[in-house]
């Protein structure tokens, strides 16, 4: 019998599957954790059960779903049930600019039809059927109109229904406020009640027994919801879980340059409100913990003890079972790059990524050594924010005359292709939490060229190499060097392919278990004090 069970907090998985056609460095690591968490949990002496949670449909803090439904939302995702059309045309255009206006309103209505639905079963029969009835009207009459109206009418149309959401949820919390406080109370005096979902006739966890100490583990993008430090603190107080957090970058808080407005007030507010709430704090560099301790002292927040840096494995999916060796076997498919004439950069386009660098360095390249002397930049992952400039510029020049292209929302299978063909990889990011992209080139057996900031030479080690993100002169001189010098490379790559130590998803696994346990543990973590807070 398992002694205890963590609830893995999923919900941002299908939030961000709304509204994004590929998954993140995030999405990718969350699910490469989920994909073996279970199975070392039970291989371990206390032997924890793994249950995966979102918030309900009618807005009930939890709601269980299973592995198998998180492994087909990731797979639509990651393009693994993409038909070889698709992946064809994406890959033989010379070069692709920002996504077509049409593109992007069939994902947009696309994702306000999953919303809708996903909403559905909490209504009567006639309010799904004039629900559905509206839905489908609306649509058609969106798909006839111009882009530039019709996006922003279904956008606000999508705020409207989550604005309805907030209300009815408030005017259900007020009506069955008197029944919970008896509820809780009921469970401070009765030491051995077990914590139940606060409205166990309407949950969809109802029945489920959640046992003092049990752990809320949270592993994704949290902060995507503005209410998230609400919605812990209920399921602190009134299931008696104890969070455990894993934090990725506090870039909107120490860089808010680079971030939306909106994104730099809702991460602020969800680091607030959310850290000094967590028994355990994880980060995934040595970095990040360092920037979490910093910010929370300038901001005079309590932290339950040390935020601990756990080991990143060192790919995903398939690819991270696989050798050097074995990544040379397979032909690319039809379109992509010929092999050994391209150097690969692997991110979105935003501006704390630095591809206007790598735009600068590619002209001087070009301009001293010959455009025949410089491969080819490919620039693999979505266009995102505060690069208006940047595609601007790439469009004036031609895309440096096709010396740089731009492999739009790659597949795993495209992006997986395009490492193995690669000289090296690039990766001039300005600030990161750990850098996925550099571990994984190396794993592949691709050397990598970095920034030196931040947590980038963690994840590089002695195996990459690094300049300065900030200065062109810097990055110039480090590519040149190795473009003009084929034996140094080839010497690089076979020290990469041979050395380079592999770093399995189980120990990440691993490492987060042993912060669930010590949660759990009854002398570690938060626990209920006079008047019904935690404290440590």
């Amino acid at each position: 019998m398992p002694t205890y069970t963590i609830w893995v907090d999923v919900d941002d998985l299908f939030h961000y599957a709304l509204t994004n056609p590929r998954p993140s460095g995030i999405q990718r690591l969350v699910y490469e954790i989920l994909r073996v968490i279970e199975g070392r949990a039970a291989l371990r002496a206390d032997a924890p059960q793994i249950r995966f949670v979102r918030q309900g449909v009618d807005d009930s803090p939890l709601s269980e779903v299973t592995f198998a439904e998180i492994s087909a939302l990731f797979g639509k995702l990651s393009g693994t049930h993409q038909t070889p059309a698709r992946s064809s045309r994406t890959a033989s255009s010379r070069h692709e600019t920002l996504p077509r206006t049409s593109g992007r309103l069939r994902h947009t209505i696309n994702a306000a039809r999953q919303f809708i639905t996903s909403h559905l079963e909490s209504c009567s029969e006639s309010e799904r059927s004039a629900i559905q009835r509206l839905r489908h009207s609306t649509i058609r009459k969106l798909e006839s109109m111009p882009v530039d109206i019709s996006g922003p009418l279904l956008a606000a149309g999508v705020s409207q229904i989550r604005v309805l959401r907030l209300l009815r949820r408030y005017w259900r919390e007020r009506r069955t406020a008197p029944l919970q406080k008896e509820y809780l109370a009921q469970a401070k005096t009765k030491t051995d009640l077990p914590v139940r979902t606060f409205l166990p006739d309407e949950s969809p966890l109802a029945g489920t027994d959640f046992l003092p100490r049990d752990i809320f583990l949270i592993l994704g993008a949290a902060w995507s919801d503005p209410h998230f430090g609400e919605r812990l603190r209920v399921i602190r107080e009134r299931h008696g879980l104890r969070p455990v957090v894993l934090l990725y970058d506090l870039i909107p808080a120490r860089r808010p340059e680079w971030c939306a407005h909106s994104l730099v007030r809702d991460f602020r507010h969800w680091l607030d409100t959310t850290l000094p709430q967590c028994s355990h704090m994880l980060a995934i560099s040595k970095a990040t913990a360092q920037d979490v301790v910093r910010y929370a002292g300038e901001e005079g927040l309590h932290l339950s003890g040390p935020v601990r840096a756990i080991p990143l494995g060192t790919g995903f999916g398939l690819a991270s079972e696989e050798t050097p060796s074995q990544a040379d076997q397979s032909m690319p498919p039809p379109g992509l790059p010929r092999p050994g004439t391209y150097v690969l950069f692997v991110s979105t386009l935003e501006a704390r990524k630095n591809h206007a660098l790598l735009f600068r360095v590619w002209r001087r390249l070009i301009r001293d050594l010959g455009r025949e002397n410089v491969p080819t930049l490919i620039f693999a992952g979505r266009v995102g924010w505060l690069v208006a400039d940047l595609m601007q510029q790439l469009d004036n020049t031609d895309w440096l005359d096709g010396k740089i292209r731009l492999l739009r929302d790659p597949t795993d299978t495209e992006l997986h292709q395009l490492y193995r063909g690669c000289l090296f990889t690039v990766f001039p990011s300005l600030f990161e939490g750990w850098g996925l992209p550099v571990t994984e080139s190396l794993m592949l057996g691709r050397p990598c060229v970095a920034s030196d900031t931040t947590s980038v030479p963690e994840a590089g080690g002695v195996f990459a190499r690094y300049f300065s993100p900030e200065s062109t002169t810097d990055a110039t001189a480090v590519i040149r060097e190795i473009i003009t010098s084929p034996d140094a490379l080839a010497a690089w790559r076979q020290k990469v392919e041979t050395e380079f130590p592999r770093v399995p998803w189980a120990a990440s696994a691993d490492a987060i278990l042993d912060a669930c346990a010590e949660a759990h543990a009854p002398r570690h973590g938060l626990t209920r004090a006079a008047g019904g807070e935690f404290v440590s």
